[in-house]
């Protein structure tokens, strides 16, 4: 009765400690959901979408028509990253540069457009996003880096990898097999982040 007793001491004391364990590690990881300040406000909204439904979106909506040779199409307007996705990335990012001792700052967001010859068809010449982490490097704030490469401490601007595949003077892809650092790799893993689904196409 007593080797019970004690068995079942045992089995509620080690409860205990794993509750208390994973509520300490739940108030650790616990992310602020109060409203954000920059969210903003309807009419802020609306004045930037007639912004850029007069300026921008008129040019990028003749380019999009010259490229295809279809009058009915436009640029995309929207460009949407599951949630879950989302969330992987932030994690996957942090992870890297505390792996380097690198504080993560945040996430700059580039945007580009899918190449001509881009194997999706639908995709081809349309407007894009580009996430890429950043840190501060020296007296410069928010740079766009790659902890995929960069030292313990020392984060490296992811500019100093892409560059290695394209020229400054033209803006090519060029190949980088020629390169020490890669080898006769053709190419290099980034932790930038892409794969959108714009809309449209739908």
């Amino acid at each position: 009765m007593k080797t019970v007793f004690k068995f079942y001491q045992i089995f509620f004391l080690a409860l205990f400690i794993i509750s208390c364990k994973s509520e300490t590690i739940s108030q650790v990881t616990e992310v602020d959901s109060s409203r954000p300040s920059n969210t903003i406000t309807y009419k802020e909204m609306a004045s930037m979408f007639h912004q850029y439904d007069v300026g921008q979106k008129p040019v990028l909506d003749k380019y999009r028509k010259e490229l295809t040779g279809d009058a009915n199409e436009i640029e995309s307007i929207s460009h949407f990253y599951d949630i879950n996705q989302l969330k992987q990335y932030i994690a996957y990012v942090e992870r890297l540069s505390k792996e380097k001792d690198i504080e993560l700052t945040g996430v700059r967001i580039f945007t580009a457009a899918y190449p001509k010859d881009y194997p999706e068809e639908i995709l081809r010449g349309r407007q894009t996003l580009i996430f890429m982490p950043t840190a501060d490097i020296k007296e410069k704030k928010n740079v766009a880096y790659e902890p995929l490469y960069s030292n313990k401490g020392e984060a490296i601007p992811f500019t100093k990898f892409l560059d290695q595949f394209s020229s400054k003077e033209t803006k090519q892809v060029v190949r980088a097999s020629f390169l020490p650092f890669i080898g006769a790799q053709e190419d290099l893993k980034s932790s930038g982040a892409n794969r959108l689904k714009p809309t449209p196409p739908m």
